[in-house]
């Protein structure tokens, strides 16, 4: 798995970056508009710095990745896709060996990771809303002996759903919890984001299975 977390950062990166504007215009609604920003400056640092992180082990390359991040897009994202990066990096800490098996525990350590720094909650309209149904729906494919493929589908599946489903909720954490009740009809711009990664990783897997 080791480098292999290397293409998909970086197919991350070709995937997500072009929809900035997307996530500009959706931030803009509820937050402070920077989104798109953030993840444009913080992916294009991840990239320059993917070949020094060959052959490390997978804890590093997530770890530093997700330091990188934050250094070019200092922000509430910046801090919390760091956060997200370098928690699931200490899940398989030591493992040089990490696979498929440690998808979920690698998910369930960003999750907490994310939840204990943002201070949110499942059901507050944040980018947990669209992690925690793909991390759960990927187990239960794999648990029932799902192929990689079909384990990646349904958590995008899931998420895409998830994401969707937003709309319809109120912000109750940070700047967007501000607008109140007029963030009920907007798709929150941080599970839209995850979305995008997790559609960006779909496609690496499709392409590479």
């Amino acid at each position: 798995m080791a480098d292999e977390i290397l293409g998909l950062l970086k197919i991350i990166s070709d995937d997500v970056v072009p929809q900035a504007d997307t996530l500009r215009e959706l931030d803009a609604l509820i937050g402070d508009g920077d989104l798109g920003i953030t993840v444009t400056r913080g992916m294009a640092s991840v990239v320059t710095g993917l070949p020094e992180l060959e052959g490390k082990p997978v804890s590093d390359q997530l770890a530093r990745s997700g330091m990188a991040f934050n250094r070019a897009a200092a922000s509430t994202f910046g801090v919390l896709f760091a956060t997200a990066l370098m928690r699931g990096g200490m899940a398989v800490k030591g493992n040089d060996a990490a696979g498929v098996d440690d998808i979920v525990p690698i998910g369930r350590a960003a999750m907490q990771g994310l939840m204990d720094r943002g201070k949110a909650s499942l059901g507050d309209k944040t980018l947990l809303d669209a992690l925690d149904p793909a991390i759960n729906a990927f187990e239960e494919a794999h648990s029932a002996g799902k192929t990689l493929v079909e384990c990646t589908d349904a958590a995008v599946a899931a998420c895409e759903a998830a994401t969707k489903a937003t709309i319809e909720m109120k912000s109750k954490v940070s700047r967007a919890s501000w607008v109140g009740e007029r963030s009920i009809g907007v798709q929150d711009p941080g599970a839209t984001a995850v979305m995008f990664m997790l559609q960006a990783v779909q496609k690496w897997v499709h392409e590479n299975a």
